[in-house]
C-alpha cells in the first residue's frame, strides 16, 4: 500500500495550518485566486490555480480571467514553447492546450489513470513531457496527441516527481522526493539516475544560461552542478524554509521562493543569495520577473514582490561547499 506524501503544490496551498479552500472565482477576482505555477510567454504572463484558475497579464499589474478553461480541478503546472501555443496540467491527469497564448484553453487529454501531474514541459510544438505523483512520467511527440509512459529510476519506484525542465543544452532534468533527481539527452527515451548527495526532497530546478544546472527544495537547499549533472555544490540560500521555485532573471541572477514568505536573489555569478522573509508569512508557489518588479504567487493570489535590486532584510551569507544532507 502507497503512502500518503505531503506534495508540494499542497505546501503552496495551506494558511495557518489548514488547506485553504477558495469559492469559486468571479473574472474580477482573479488576481486574489490560489495560483500555484506561472510561465512567461514572451509578451506576458499566465498563471494557473485552483479551481481551473487561469490568470493572464501582459504588465504584472492587469490580470484577468482566461475567456475558457473547460475544467475546475487544481491546475499545477504551465509551459510555453512562444507567444501562443502552451500546456497546462493539474488533477485527474488533466492537460490543457492553448493556441492563443492562454486566452482559450481545451481539453487535449485526461491521461490513462488519471495521476496528479505535477509539471510539463514542452520544448517544440512535437516534444512534451509531464511528470506527477508516485512516479508517473510521460512523454509525446505528437504534440500530446499520445503519451508513451517513460521510465524514470527503477522499476517499481513510487517517488513523487516534482519538477521537469530544460537545460541549455537541450538536456532535461527530473527533480523528485528523496533527494532523487534525473537527466535525459534523448528527449525523456531514457534516464539517468544523478548522485545529488541529499535525501531531502527537491521541488523545483532550473537551467542556467551558462550552462549549469540550479536544483532546491527541503530545508531552504539549493544544489548548483554542471551540465552533466555530476558534481553538485552546496550553495546556502539564508534560510532553512523549504524552497518551492527558481528562476532566472534577465541579467543572469537567480531568484527564489519558498514556504513562510522566503524570497531570495543571487549575485550574478550564483555564488551566494541574499535573503528574506516576507512580514505576512505566506507560503510563496511560483514567481517571475515582469516590469522590473518580481511577481510572486500562492494562496492570496498574485503578490508584487519588491525590485530585485531592493536591499533585503535578512543579511546575505555568503555560499559554502558545505557536504549536502
Amino acid at each position: 500500500m502507497k503512502t500518503v506524501r505531503l506534495l508540494p503544490w499542497l505546501l503552496g496551498l495551506m494558511y495557518a495550518g489548514q488547506t485553504w479552500a477558495a469559492p469559486a472565482i468571479a473574472l474580477n477576482d482573479v488576481r486574489h485566486a490560489p495560483l500555484v505555477a506561472v510561465a512567461r510567454t514572451g509578451v506576458g504572463v499566465v498563471a494557473v490555480g485552483d479551481h481551473g484558475v487561469v490568470a493572464l497579464s501582459g504588465d504584472g499589474q492587469q490580470w484577468r480571467q482566461a475567456r475558457s478553461v473547460p475544467v475546475d480541478v487544481l491546475l499545477t503546472a504551465v509551459s510555453f514553447i512562444d507567444d501562443r501555443q502552451g500546456w497546462a496540467v493539474g488533477h485527474g491527469g488533466v492537460l490543457l492546450r492553448s493556441v492563443d497564448g492562454g486566452q482559450d484553453w481545451v481539453l487535449q487529454q485526461r491521461l490513462e489513470g488519471k495521476p496528479v501531474l505535477l509539471s510539463v514541459v514542452f520544448t517544440d510544438a512535437h516534444h512534451g513531457m509531464v511528470v506527477g505523483a508516485y512516479g508517473y512520467a510521460a512523454r509525446t511527440v505528437d504534440g500530446g496527441v499520445n503519451w508513451l509512459p517513460m521510465q524514470v529510476g527503477e522499476e517499481g519506484d513510487d517517488f513523487h516527481l516534482n519538477q521537469v525542465f530544460q537545460a541549455t543544452d537541450g538536456s532535461l532534468f527530473i527533480v523528485g522526493e528523496a533527494g532523487h533527481a534525473y537527466r535525459s539527452t534523448d528527449q525523456g527515451v531514457s534516464w539517468q539516475p544523478l548522485d545529488t548527495g541529499v535525501s531531502g526532497s527537491l521541488w523545483a530546478g532550473t537551467g542556467l544560461r551558462d550552462g549549469r544546472v540550479l536544483l532546491a527544495g527541503m530545508s531552504g537547499r539549493v544544489l548548483l552542478g554542471d551540465s552533466l549533472g555530476r558534481h553538485w555544490q552546496a550553495l546556502d540560500s539564508g534560510s532553512q524554509q523549504a524552497i518551492t521555485s527558481v528562476t532566472q532573471l534577465d541579467d543572469g541572477r537567480v531568484a527564489l521562493v519558498g514556504n513562510a514568505g522566503l524570497t531570495a536573489v543571487s549575485d550574478s555569478q550564483v555564488t551566494h543569495f541574499t535573503s528574506a522573509q516576507r512580514e505576512d508569512r505566506l507560503n510563496l508557489s511560483a514567481l517571475a520577473a515582469q516590469s522590473g518588479h518580481l511577481l510572486l504567487f500562492g494562496a492570496a493570489g498574485v503578490i508584487e514582490g519588491v525590485a530585485p535590486d531592493a536591499k533585503a532584510t535578512v543579511t546575505t551569507r555568503q555560499s559554502t561547499e558545505n557536504t549536502p544532507r
